[in-house]
Protein backbone atom coordinates (compact mmCIF):
# COMPACT_ATOMS: atom_id res chain seq x y z
CA UNK A 1 0.00 0.00 0.00
CA UNK A 2 2.62 2.12 0.70
CA UNK A 3 4.63 1.65 -2.20
CA UNK A 4 1.66 2.32 -4.23
CA UNK A 5 0.70 5.65 -2.45
CA UNK A 6 4.31 6.54 -3.29
CA UNK A 7 4.40 5.94 -7.03
CA UNK A 8 0.83 7.66 -7.30
CA UNK A 9 2.85 10.83 -5.56
CA UNK A 10 5.86 10.38 -7.94
CA UNK A 11 3.82 10.50 -10.77
CA UNK A 12 1.49 13.75 -9.81
CA UNK A 13 4.94 15.14 -8.86
CA UNK A 14 6.61 14.38 -12.34
CA UNK A 15 3.26 15.38 -14.11
CA UNK A 16 3.22 18.81 -12.30
CA UNK A 17 7.16 19.35 -13.18
CA UNK A 18 6.23 18.90 -16.68
CA UNK A 19 3.58 21.52 -16.69
CA UNK A 20 5.94 23.45 -15.59
CA UNK A 21 8.75 23.09 -18.17
CA UNK A 22 6.19 23.15 -21.22
CA UNK A 23 6.80 26.70 -22.39
CA UNK A 24 3.82 28.17 -23.54
CA UNK A 25 3.77 30.56 -26.02
CA UNK A 26 2.54 34.20 -24.60
CA UNK A 27 3.92 36.93 -26.85
CA UNK A 28 4.81 36.65 -30.38
CA UNK A 29 7.54 39.38 -29.91
CA UNK A 30 8.88 41.87 -27.67
CA UNK A 31 9.16 46.30 -27.64
CA UNK A 32 11.58 47.12 -25.72
CA UNK A 33 11.39 50.74 -23.79
CA UNK A 34 14.10 51.99 -22.15
CA UNK A 35 13.00 53.94 -18.51
CA UNK A 36 16.02 56.53 -17.70
CA UNK A 37 15.74 58.76 -14.26
CA UNK A 38 17.30 60.13 -11.03
CA UNK A 39 17.71 56.85 -9.44
CA UNK A 40 18.55 57.44 -5.39
CA UNK A 41 15.69 59.97 -5.05
CA UNK A 42 11.65 59.00 -4.92
CA UNK A 43 11.48 60.89 -7.62
CA UNK A 44 12.67 57.51 -9.16
CA UNK A 45 11.38 54.95 -6.83
CA UNK A 46 9.52 54.04 -4.71
CA UNK A 47 7.09 57.25 -5.98
CA UNK A 48 8.46 57.53 -8.94
CA UNK A 49 9.07 57.03 -12.78
CA UNK A 50 10.28 53.19 -12.30
CA UNK A 51 6.88 52.14 -10.55
CA UNK A 52 5.09 54.43 -13.11
CA UNK A 53 6.56 52.29 -15.93
CA UNK A 54 6.20 49.12 -14.06
CA UNK A 55 2.47 49.33 -13.27
CA UNK A 56 2.02 50.34 -16.93
CA UNK A 57 4.19 47.28 -18.13
CA UNK A 58 2.32 44.82 -15.97
CA UNK A 59 -1.06 46.13 -16.79
CA UNK A 60 -0.63 46.32 -20.64
CA UNK A 61 1.12 42.79 -20.19
CA UNK A 62 -1.49 40.69 -18.60
CA UNK A 63 -4.17 41.96 -20.98
CA UNK A 64 -2.11 40.31 -23.99
CA UNK A 65 0.15 43.45 -24.36
CA UNK A 66 0.39 45.30 -27.89
CA UNK A 67 -1.73 43.73 -30.60
CA UNK A 68 0.05 44.56 -33.64
CA UNK A 69 -0.66 42.66 -37.17
CA UNK A 70 2.31 40.03 -36.63
CA UNK A 71 0.43 39.06 -33.05
CA UNK A 72 0.58 40.19 -29.20
CA UNK A 73 3.80 41.75 -28.47
CA UNK A 74 5.16 42.37 -24.76
CA UNK A 75 6.37 45.15 -23.06
CA UNK A 76 10.02 44.96 -22.02
CA UNK A 77 11.46 47.48 -20.05
CA UNK A 78 15.35 48.43 -19.14
CA UNK A 79 15.85 50.79 -16.80
CA UNK A 80 18.79 53.61 -16.45
CA UNK A 81 20.48 56.03 -14.39
CA UNK A 82 20.38 59.73 -15.17
CA UNK A 83 23.36 60.37 -12.63
CA UNK A 84 21.40 63.35 -11.56
CA UNK A 85 22.06 62.59 -7.84
CA UNK A 86 23.48 63.41 -5.72
CA UNK A 87 26.21 65.26 -8.25
CA UNK A 88 24.43 66.68 -11.78
CA UNK A 89 26.86 64.05 -14.81
CA UNK A 90 26.10 65.09 -17.75
CA UNK A 91 28.77 62.97 -19.46
CA UNK A 92 27.13 59.74 -16.86
CA UNK A 93 23.74 60.52 -18.17
CA UNK A 94 24.82 60.24 -22.07
CA UNK A 95 26.63 56.94 -21.18
CA UNK A 96 23.41 55.16 -19.79
CA UNK A 97 21.64 56.50 -22.51
CA UNK A 98 23.84 54.92 -25.49
CA UNK A 99 23.80 51.83 -23.14
CA UNK A 100 20.47 51.56 -23.47
CA UNK A 101 20.53 51.70 -27.20
CA UNK A 102 23.42 49.55 -28.07
CA UNK A 103 22.97 47.25 -25.17
CA UNK A 104 19.99 46.79 -23.74
CA UNK A 105 18.45 48.12 -27.90
CA UNK A 106 16.04 49.88 -26.64
CA UNK A 107 12.98 51.33 -29.45
CA UNK A 108 12.38 54.36 -26.89
CA UNK A 109 13.38 56.16 -24.28
CA UNK A 110 11.40 57.88 -21.86
CA UNK A 111 12.73 60.24 -18.83
CA UNK A 112 14.75 62.91 -18.11
CA UNK A 113 14.06 64.65 -14.59
CA UNK A 114 17.44 67.08 -13.91
CA UNK A 115 17.74 69.76 -16.95
CA UNK A 116 21.35 69.87 -16.05
CA UNK A 117 21.77 66.52 -17.48
CA UNK A 118 18.72 65.92 -19.81
CA UNK A 119 20.57 67.99 -22.21
CA UNK A 120 23.38 65.75 -22.79
CA UNK A 121 20.73 62.37 -22.47
CA UNK A 122 19.04 64.38 -25.80
CA UNK A 123 21.96 64.44 -27.68
CA UNK A 124 23.13 61.31 -27.66
CA UNK A 125 19.92 59.90 -28.32
CA UNK A 126 19.45 61.99 -31.30
CA UNK A 127 22.96 60.96 -32.47
CA UNK A 128 21.90 57.42 -32.54
CA UNK A 129 18.18 58.33 -34.01
CA UNK A 130 16.16 57.12 -31.30
CA UNK A 131 12.88 58.74 -29.85
CA UNK A 132 13.68 60.59 -26.44
CA UNK A 133 10.64 61.25 -24.68
CA UNK A 134 11.14 63.35 -21.93
CA UNK A 135 9.54 63.04 -18.43
CA UNK A 136 10.21 65.38 -15.34
CA UNK A 137 12.34 68.10 -16.84
CA UNK A 138 10.08 71.20 -17.61
CA UNK A 139 12.91 74.03 -18.93
CA UNK A 140 11.31 75.34 -21.89
CA UNK A 141 14.92 75.28 -23.86
CA UNK A 142 15.12 71.50 -23.90
CA UNK A 143 12.30 71.85 -26.56
CA UNK A 144 12.74 75.30 -27.90
CA UNK A 145 16.21 74.54 -28.59
CA UNK A 146 16.31 71.40 -30.20
CA UNK A 147 13.15 70.78 -31.60
CA UNK A 148 12.44 74.05 -32.38
CA UNK A 149 16.22 75.38 -33.82
CA UNK A 150 16.67 71.95 -35.63
CA UNK A 151 14.02 69.65 -36.27
CA UNK A 152 15.76 67.62 -38.65
CA UNK A 153 18.07 66.47 -35.73
CA UNK A 154 15.91 66.87 -33.08
CA UNK A 155 12.65 65.52 -34.55
CA UNK A 156 12.62 62.20 -32.69
CA UNK A 157 12.85 64.14 -29.15
CA UNK A 158 9.37 64.77 -27.19
CA UNK A 159 8.19 66.04 -23.66
CA UNK A 160 5.07 64.40 -22.33
CA UNK A 161 5.32 65.84 -18.74
CA UNK A 162 5.42 67.90 -16.97
CA UNK A 163 4.26 71.26 -18.89
CA UNK A 164 6.89 73.23 -19.55
CA UNK A 165 7.92 76.13 -16.87
CA UNK A 166 6.75 79.17 -18.96
CA UNK A 167 3.27 77.26 -18.24
CA UNK A 168 4.13 75.94 -14.65
CA UNK A 169 4.68 79.64 -13.61
CA UNK A 170 1.55 80.89 -15.65
CA UNK A 171 -0.12 78.05 -13.65
CA UNK A 172 0.66 79.33 -10.02
CA UNK A 173 0.66 82.90 -11.70
CA UNK A 174 -2.86 82.93 -12.95
CA UNK A 175 -4.49 81.04 -9.95
CA UNK A 176 -2.80 84.15 -8.07
CA UNK A 177 -3.63 86.67 -10.22
CA UNK A 178 -7.30 86.23 -10.82
CA UNK A 179 -8.13 84.15 -7.83
CA UNK A 180 -6.28 83.87 -4.33
CA UNK A 181 -5.19 87.12 -3.98
CA UNK A 182 -8.25 89.29 -5.35
CA UNK A 183 -10.82 87.76 -3.73
CA UNK A 184 -8.77 86.24 -0.54
CA UNK A 185 -5.68 88.03 0.39
CA UNK A 186 -6.15 91.78 -1.18
CA UNK A 187 -9.08 92.36 1.38
CA UNK A 188 -7.10 90.68 4.49
CA UNK A 189 -3.67 92.54 3.74
CA UNK A 190 -4.35 94.90 1.09
CA UNK A 191 -2.42 98.16 1.96
CA UNK A 192 -1.62 101.63 0.22
CA UNK A 193 2.09 101.15 -0.07
CA UNK A 194 3.23 104.13 -2.47
CA UNK A 195 0.45 106.68 -1.25
CA UNK A 196 -0.77 107.34 -3.99
CA UNK A 197 -5.05 107.54 -4.13
CA UNK A 198 -4.89 106.75 -7.78
CA UNK A 199 -2.94 103.20 -7.53
CA UNK A 200 -4.42 100.46 -6.34
CA UNK A 201 -3.89 98.75 -2.77
CA UNK A 202 -1.12 95.87 -2.74
CA UNK A 203 -0.73 92.74 -1.09
CA UNK A 204 3.50 92.05 0.28
CA UNK A 205 4.79 89.26 -1.14
CA UNK A 206 7.52 87.24 -1.14
CA UNK A 207 9.86 84.67 -3.70
CA UNK A 208 11.98 81.88 -3.06
CA UNK A 209 13.78 79.38 -5.31
CA UNK A 210 16.06 76.98 -5.49
CA UNK A 211 19.29 78.15 -7.66
CA UNK A 212 19.19 75.99 -10.29
CA UNK A 213 18.77 76.64 -14.16
CA UNK A 214 15.29 75.03 -14.62
CA UNK A 215 14.09 78.12 -12.21
CA UNK A 216 16.19 80.84 -14.16
CA UNK A 217 12.88 82.27 -16.27
CA UNK A 218 10.33 82.16 -12.90
CA UNK A 219 12.11 83.73 -10.73
CA UNK A 220 12.72 86.74 -13.32
CA UNK A 221 8.95 86.67 -14.32
CA UNK A 222 8.00 86.67 -10.18
CA UNK A 223 10.73 88.99 -9.09
CA UNK A 224 11.55 91.60 -11.73
CA UNK A 225 9.49 95.00 -10.87
CA UNK A 226 9.18 95.64 -14.59
CA UNK A 227 7.53 92.38 -15.20
CA UNK A 228 5.82 90.62 -12.53
CA UNK A 229 3.32 93.19 -12.20
CA UNK A 230 1.86 92.04 -15.46
CA UNK A 231 1.78 88.45 -14.86
CA UNK A 232 0.81 88.68 -10.91
CA UNK A 233 -1.69 91.76 -11.30
CA UNK A 234 -1.32 95.09 -9.87
CA UNK A 235 -2.08 94.24 -6.29
CA UNK A 236 1.21 92.33 -5.42
CA UNK A 237 4.70 94.22 -4.39
CA UNK A 238 7.62 91.93 -4.30
CA UNK A 239 9.19 92.97 -0.67
CA UNK A 240 11.81 89.90 -0.53
CA UNK A 241 13.02 87.42 -2.41
CA UNK A 242 16.33 85.06 -2.70
CA UNK A 243 17.68 82.07 -4.42
CA UNK A 244 18.36 79.14 -2.24
CA UNK A 245 21.98 77.07 -2.99
CA UNK A 246 20.43 73.35 -3.78
CA UNK A 247 20.51 70.92 -0.38
CA UNK A 248 19.86 74.21 1.64
CA UNK A 249 18.62 72.79 4.96
CA UNK A 250 19.03 76.26 7.36
CA UNK A 251 16.41 78.35 6.46
CA UNK A 252 16.26 80.43 9.35
CA UNK A 253 17.42 83.64 7.77
CA UNK A 254 15.72 83.45 4.83
CA UNK A 255 12.28 83.47 7.03
CA UNK A 256 14.06 86.23 9.80
CA UNK A 257 14.37 88.30 6.39
CA UNK A 258 10.73 87.00 5.02
CA UNK A 259 8.80 88.23 8.34
CA UNK A 260 10.83 91.56 8.32
CA UNK A 261 9.23 92.21 4.77
CA UNK A 262 6.14 91.70 6.15
CA UNK A 263 5.12 89.64 3.36
CA UNK A 264 1.52 87.57 3.70
CA UNK A 265 2.25 85.40 0.52
CA UNK A 266 5.28 83.50 -0.40
CA UNK A 267 6.12 81.76 -4.03
CA UNK A 268 8.30 79.18 -2.86
CA UNK A 269 10.16 77.03 -5.94
CA UNK A 270 12.10 73.84 -4.89
CA UNK A 271 12.73 70.31 -6.96
CA UNK A 272 15.05 69.35 -3.98
CA UNK A 273 15.73 68.13 -0.75
CA UNK A 274 15.43 72.01 0.27
CA UNK A 275 11.63 72.20 0.32
CA UNK A 276 11.36 70.03 3.37
CA UNK A 277 13.08 72.06 5.34
CA UNK A 278 11.66 75.62 3.80
CA UNK A 279 8.10 74.17 4.81
CA UNK A 280 9.13 72.93 8.39
CA UNK A 281 10.83 76.18 9.85
CA UNK A 282 8.19 78.33 8.13
CA UNK A 283 5.69 76.30 10.33
CA UNK A 284 8.18 76.62 13.15
CA UNK A 285 8.53 80.08 12.64
CA UNK A 286 4.86 80.33 12.37
CA UNK A 287 5.42 82.80 9.56
CA UNK A 288 2.57 84.89 8.45
CA UNK A 289 2.44 83.88 5.00
CA UNK A 290 0.96 81.49 2.82
CA UNK A 291 3.08 79.23 0.77
CA UNK A 292 1.92 78.77 -2.41
CA UNK A 293 4.52 77.17 -5.29
CA UNK A 294 6.19 74.36 -6.39
CA UNK A 295 7.77 71.68 -4.05
CA UNK A 296 8.40 68.47 -5.69
CA UNK A 297 9.31 66.30 -2.71
CA UNK A 298 5.66 68.07 -1.17
CA UNK A 299 3.88 65.69 -3.35
CA UNK A 300 5.41 63.18 -1.57
CA UNK A 301 3.04 60.79 1.36
CA UNK A 302 5.91 61.08 3.70
CA UNK A 303 6.31 64.81 3.27
CA UNK A 304 3.28 65.20 5.99
CA UNK A 305 5.39 62.54 8.59
CA UNK A 306 8.56 64.20 7.30
CA UNK A 307 7.33 67.39 8.46
CA UNK A 308 4.94 66.51 11.35
CA UNK A 309 2.19 68.14 9.83
CA UNK A 310 3.94 71.51 9.36
CA UNK A 311 3.12 71.74 5.39
CA UNK A 312 -0.62 71.68 6.26
CA UNK A 313 -1.73 74.90 4.28
CA UNK A 314 0.94 74.39 1.95
CA UNK A 315 -0.16 75.03 -1.38
CA UNK A 316 1.16 73.16 -4.17
CA UNK A 317 1.83 72.42 -8.28
CA UNK A 318 0.97 68.81 -8.36
CA UNK A 319 -0.95 66.31 -11.02
CA UNK A 320 -3.78 65.74 -8.44
CA UNK A 321 -4.78 65.79 -4.97
CA UNK A 322 -5.15 62.79 -3.39
CA UNK A 323 -7.61 60.13 -5.15
CA UNK A 324 -8.88 63.25 -6.82
CA UNK A 325 -11.26 62.02 -9.51
CA UNK A 326 -9.95 64.22 -12.32
CA UNK A 327 -11.02 62.06 -14.68
CA UNK A 328 -13.49 60.01 -12.69
CA UNK A 329 -13.06 56.22 -13.17
CA UNK A 330 -9.25 57.01 -14.33
CA UNK A 331 -7.16 59.43 -12.45
CA UNK A 332 -8.12 57.97 -9.00
CA UNK A 333 -7.88 54.30 -10.12
CA UNK A 334 -4.76 54.78 -11.08
CA UNK A 335 -3.82 56.51 -7.52
CA UNK A 336 -5.49 53.28 -5.96
CA UNK A 337 -3.62 50.85 -8.03
CA UNK A 338 0.01 52.40 -7.97
CA UNK A 339 -0.48 53.05 -4.22
CA UNK A 340 -1.20 48.95 -3.79
CA UNK A 341 1.83 48.31 -6.40
CA UNK A 342 4.61 50.57 -4.75
CA UNK A 343 2.84 51.36 -1.12
CA UNK A 344 3.03 55.11 -1.54
CA UNK A 345 1.60 58.05 -3.46
CA UNK A 346 2.62 58.56 -6.89
CA UNK A 347 4.56 62.18 -7.63
CA UNK A 348 4.59 63.39 -10.90
CA UNK A 349 7.19 61.94 -12.83
CA UNK A 350 5.51 58.24 -12.06
CA UNK A 351 1.95 59.42 -13.76
CA UNK A 352 4.52 60.92 -16.70
CA UNK A 353 6.00 57.03 -17.01
CA UNK A 354 2.82 55.40 -16.50
CA UNK A 355 0.97 57.85 -19.18
CA UNK A 356 4.21 57.60 -21.65
CA UNK A 357 3.98 53.70 -21.68
CA UNK A 358 0.10 53.80 -22.62
CA UNK A 359 1.17 56.77 -25.16
CA UNK A 360 3.52 54.77 -26.87
CA UNK A 361 1.17 51.41 -26.47
CA UNK A 362 -1.94 53.04 -28.21
CA UNK A 363 0.08 54.66 -30.93
CA UNK A 364 1.68 51.37 -31.64
CA UNK A 365 -1.88 49.63 -31.99
CA UNK A 366 -3.45 53.10 -33.75
CA UNK A 367 -0.65 52.78 -36.54
CA UNK A 368 -0.05 48.75 -36.78
CA UNK A 369 3.76 49.56 -36.20
CA UNK A 370 6.44 50.45 -33.99
CA UNK A 371 8.42 52.26 -36.65
CA UNK A 372 9.57 55.32 -35.45
CA UNK A 373 8.73 57.24 -38.32
CA UNK A 374 5.42 55.72 -38.45
CA UNK A 375 5.06 56.81 -34.71
CA UNK A 376 6.22 60.11 -34.91
CA UNK A 377 3.66 60.66 -38.10
CA UNK A 378 0.75 59.75 -35.67
CA UNK A 379 2.15 61.91 -32.49
CA UNK A 380 2.42 64.88 -35.48
CA UNK A 381 -0.95 64.63 -36.83
CA UNK A 382 -3.39 67.64 -36.17
CA UNK A 383 -6.06 65.67 -34.90
CA UNK A 384 -3.43 63.36 -32.64
CA UNK A 385 -5.37 63.54 -29.03
CA UNK A 386 -5.55 60.77 -26.04
CA UNK A 387 -6.76 60.64 -22.80
CA UNK A 388 -4.14 61.13 -20.22
CA UNK A 389 -4.61 60.37 -16.64
CA UNK A 390 -5.67 64.32 -15.86
CA UNK A 391 -7.03 65.49 -19.18
CA UNK A 392 -6.94 65.71 -22.51
CA UNK A 393 -3.17 65.05 -24.14
CA UNK A 394 -1.58 66.79 -27.34
CA UNK A 395 1.41 67.73 -28.58
CA UNK A 396 2.61 71.14 -29.92
CA UNK A 397 4.37 71.56 -33.00
CA UNK A 398 7.29 71.33 -31.11
CA UNK A 399 6.52 68.36 -29.52
CA UNK A 400 5.55 69.60 -26.08
CA UNK A 401 2.72 69.08 -24.06
CA UNK A 402 -0.05 71.41 -24.84
CA UNK A 403 -1.71 72.87 -21.88
CA UNK A 404 -3.34 76.38 -22.65
CA UNK A 405 -5.26 77.12 -19.17
CA UNK A 406 -2.91 78.22 -16.85
CA UNK A 407 -5.93 80.20 -14.45
CA UNK A 408 -8.01 79.21 -12.13
CA UNK A 409 -10.87 78.29 -14.25
CA UNK A 410 -10.96 75.24 -16.62
CA UNK A 411 -13.49 74.65 -19.48
CA UNK A 412 -11.42 72.88 -22.25
CA UNK A 413 -9.91 69.67 -20.64
CA UNK A 414 -6.17 69.86 -21.83
CA UNK A 415 -3.92 68.34 -19.00
CA UNK A 416 -2.77 70.66 -16.48
CA UNK A 417 -0.97 70.95 -13.38
CA UNK A 418 -3.19 71.43 -10.31
CA UNK A 419 -2.98 73.68 -7.43
CA UNK A 420 -3.24 71.05 -4.26
CA UNK A 421 -3.28 72.58 -0.67
CA UNK A 422 -2.16 69.94 2.00
CA UNK A 423 -5.00 69.70 4.81
CA UNK A 424 -7.39 67.63 6.50
CA UNK A 425 -5.21 65.61 8.36
CA UNK A 426 -2.65 64.92 5.77
CA UNK A 427 -5.04 64.78 2.13
CA UNK A 428 -4.14 66.82 -0.42
CA UNK A 429 -6.84 68.95 -1.93
CA UNK A 430 -7.27 70.77 -5.45
CA UNK A 431 -7.65 74.23 -5.05
CA UNK A 432 -7.28 75.46 -8.61
CA UNK A 433 -8.93 75.03 -10.67
CA UNK A 434 -11.54 76.62 -8.74
CA UNK A 435 -14.50 75.76 -10.46
CA UNK A 436 -14.63 71.77 -10.68
CA UNK A 437 -16.76 69.44 -8.71
CA UNK A 438 -13.65 68.52 -6.87
CA UNK A 439 -12.29 72.08 -6.40
CA UNK A 440 -12.21 72.52 -2.52
CA UNK A 441 -11.85 75.60 -0.29
CA UNK A 442 -8.25 77.42 -0.72
CA UNK A 443 -7.84 77.94 3.21
CA UNK A 444 -6.26 80.77 5.01
CA UNK A 445 -3.63 79.30 8.24
CA UNK A 446 -5.74 80.54 11.46
CA UNK A 447 -2.06 82.62 12.86
CA UNK A 448 -3.19 84.57 9.65
CA UNK A 449 -6.24 85.21 10.05
CA UNK A 450 -8.20 83.37 12.97
CA UNK A 451 -12.02 84.19 12.10
CA UNK A 452 -12.43 81.74 10.04
CA UNK A 453 -16.41 82.26 10.12
CA UNK A 454 -15.45 84.85 7.79
CA UNK A 455 -16.53 83.25 4.86
CA UNK A 456 -16.76 86.85 3.15
CA UNK A 457 -13.78 87.81 3.54
CA UNK A 458 -14.95 91.48 5.28
CA UNK A 459 -13.54 90.99 8.54
CA UNK A 460 -16.61 90.26 10.23
CA UNK A 461 -19.16 87.55 10.58
CA UNK A 462 -22.80 88.72 9.63
CA UNK A 463 -25.92 88.52 7.89
CA UNK A 464 -23.91 88.20 4.86
CA UNK A 465 -21.85 84.91 5.78
CA UNK A 466 -24.74 83.14 7.47
CA UNK A 467 -27.19 83.79 4.50
CA UNK A 468 -24.33 82.21 2.15
CA UNK A 469 -24.14 79.16 4.13
CA UNK A 470 -28.00 78.97 4.16
CA UNK A 471 -28.21 79.26 0.76
CA UNK A 472 -25.65 76.27 0.40
CA UNK A 473 -27.41 74.47 3.30
CA UNK A 474 -27.68 70.92 2.38
CA UNK A 475 -25.52 70.74 -0.69
CA UNK A 476 -22.46 68.43 -1.60
CA UNK A 477 -19.82 69.22 -4.27
CA UNK A 478 -21.18 69.12 -7.56
CA UNK A 479 -25.02 70.67 -6.37
CA UNK A 480 -25.84 73.64 -8.57
CA UNK A 481 -25.96 75.41 -4.55
CA UNK A 482 -23.13 74.26 -3.42
CA UNK A 483 -20.53 76.91 -1.89
CA UNK A 484 -17.39 75.23 -0.68
CA UNK A 485 -16.28 78.55 1.54
CA UNK A 486 -19.48 77.20 3.59
CA UNK A 487 -17.66 74.12 3.96
CA UNK A 488 -16.44 75.22 7.33
CA UNK A 489 -14.85 72.03 8.16
CA UNK A 490 -14.04 70.54 5.52
CA UNK A 491 -16.22 67.35 5.31
CA UNK A 492 -17.87 68.09 1.98
CA UNK A 493 -21.42 69.33 2.93
CA UNK A 494 -22.57 72.35 4.14
CA UNK A 495 -24.85 71.74 7.36
CA UNK A 496 -26.21 72.30 10.48
CA UNK A 497 -22.51 72.25 12.00
CA UNK A 498 -21.44 74.55 9.52
CA UNK A 499 -24.00 77.29 10.23
CA UNK A 500 -23.29 76.51 13.92
CA UNK A 501 -20.08 77.80 13.63
CA UNK A 502 -20.47 80.30 11.76
CA UNK A 503 -23.34 81.64 14.29
CA UNK A 504 -21.23 81.06 17.67
CA UNK A 505 -19.45 84.29 15.83
CA UNK A 506 -22.15 86.08 14.71
CA UNK A 507 -21.06 89.78 15.55
CA UNK A 508 -17.65 89.25 15.88
CA UNK A 509 -14.91 92.08 13.98
CA UNK A 510 -11.65 92.37 13.47
CA UNK A 511 -10.45 95.81 11.58
CA UNK A 512 -9.08 94.61 8.19
CA UNK A 513 -6.62 95.20 6.50
CA UNK A 514 -4.20 93.45 8.44
CA UNK A 515 -0.47 94.71 8.82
Amino acid sequence: MKKHFLGIAFALLLIGTLIVAVPIKAFDGQIKIGIIGPVGLPHWSPAGMKEGAELARDEINTAGGVSLPGGNYEIVLAFGDEKAYPTPDPDGAAAEVERLITVEECQYIIGGFRTEVVTAMIEKAASYGVPFIINGASTDELIGDTVGADYATYKYTFRLNPVNSTTLFYTIAGSLAYYLIPYKLLPLYGHDLDGNAATPDQVRVAVIAEDLEWTNTMYYYLTNPLVYPYVLGPNVNVTYSARVPDGTTNFVPYMTSLIASQARLVIHIFSGVSGVPFIATWKAMNVEALPVGINVLGQLESHWSTTSGACEYETILDFSGTETPIIPGKTEVFWDNFVAYAGTWPIYPAWGAYDGIYALKEAFEATGSTNKDTILAHFETPSYQRQGLNGIFKFTSLHDVLSNEPGPTWTQGLVRAMLVQWGRGGLKEVVSPVDQVYSKKWAIPPWMYPLVEDITYDGKVDIKDIALAAKAFGTIPGDTRWEKEADINFDDKVDIKDIATIAKKFGTVITLPLP
